[in-house]
């Protein structure tokens, strides 16, 4: 450590952290206001909780002999439903807080001030999270060694050589999840097979675009991680991010020098679906409940 970072504390680091308590479970009271969660994601936390413990304490203010949860009622519900009588939580007091919305305001502000992961960013997350799977796994086939240089990447370290490897991959990952879990995460065996394929393109390039719109979009990620030749999958972000091509495939004929292809009205509409965000994803889905479900049906899903 030098004299200077001695001296000069960093903000984080100058912050003290608060007080973590084990309260009884049944001593928390929750405000009808609060949002309720699905039992497939109450079951999902409780498993991962009954794995890795609670990794981050719910906050409650103390009134009288008994607590009101501030936040963290699916870890509350979580705790719960394993049975657990304590949880751990951050105490607050009436007098910390400027007047009685404070406490409902923190609760709002907890949830509406998370920034969601773009898909690229959620596609390197469940690869690097099944490069740590598979390392604790018996070796499936002879393949690439994984990479021991410090400060590699996970999600890079255990790049599967074809297709049928990468589905057996993505096929063991989701096993090792409930179906709880899978809902809860979004985490089925296609959304593996697409998360390894996005995180194969290389940091450098990945670096270029996680601000631009190209990140948001999985359908996008998923064609350009499927450019084999890095020096085109470069080329290809070149004239995106240039503004001089607007997909990959249109970057593709431009490089190719070969007229666009004519895109079918199902395939446009895909494109700009992936540029939506989940909320608008979602809602999307509720005005057409009937075609997913008819969609469903067909494929002898529930």
């Amino acid at each position: 450590m030098t004299i200077v970072s001695i001296k000069t504390p960093s903000a984080d680091t100058a912050l003290e952290a608060p007080e973590v308590h084990n309260i009884a479970v049944s001593l928390i009271d929750v405000p009808k206001d609060h949002r309720k969660h699905p039992q497939f994601a109450i079951q999902a936390m409780a498993e991962d909780i009954a794995v890795r413990g609670q990794l981050q304490p719910i906050e409650v203010l103390s009134i009288g002999d008994r607590y009101q949860l501030t936040f963290g009622r699916l870890r509350l519900e979580a705790v719960a439903h394993l049975n657990l009588p304590v949880i751990a939580a951050i105490i607050k007091t009436p007098s910390e807080f400027i007047s009685e919305a404070e406490p409902r305001l923190r609760s709002i502000s907890e949830n509406m001030l998370r920034n969601p992961l773009t898909a690229l960013y959620r596609s390197i997350a469940i690869a690097d999270w099944c490069a740590i799977y598979r390392a604790a796994q018996p070796v499936l086939k002879p393949g690439p060694k994984p990479a021991t240089k410090s400060g590699d990447e996970l999600s890079l370290k255990f790049r599967l050589n074809s297709d049928d490897e990468l589905s057996t991959a993505s096929e063991q990952f989701t096993a090792s999840f409930s179906e709880a879990a899978q809902a809860f995460l979004g985490i089925s065996r296609a959304a593996v097979f697409r998360a390894l394929r996005i995180a194969s393109i290389p940091a450098l390039q990945r670096e270029r675009i996680e601000l631009h719109a190209l990140s948001r979009s999985e359908g996008e990620l998923y064609e350009l991680g499927g450019i084999k030749d890095l020096e085109k999958q470069a080329s290809v972000i070149d004239l995106i991010v240039s503004r001089k091509a607007v997909t990959v495939e249109d970057a593709l004929a431009l490089l190719e020098n070969r007229p666009k292809l004519p895109i079918a009205p199902w395939e446009k509409m895909a494109k700009e679906f992936g540029r939506l965000q989940e909320p608008q994803q979602d809602r999307f889905f509720d005005l057409n409940e009937a075609a997913v479900s008819r969609w469903y049906a067909k494929r002898g899903r529930k």
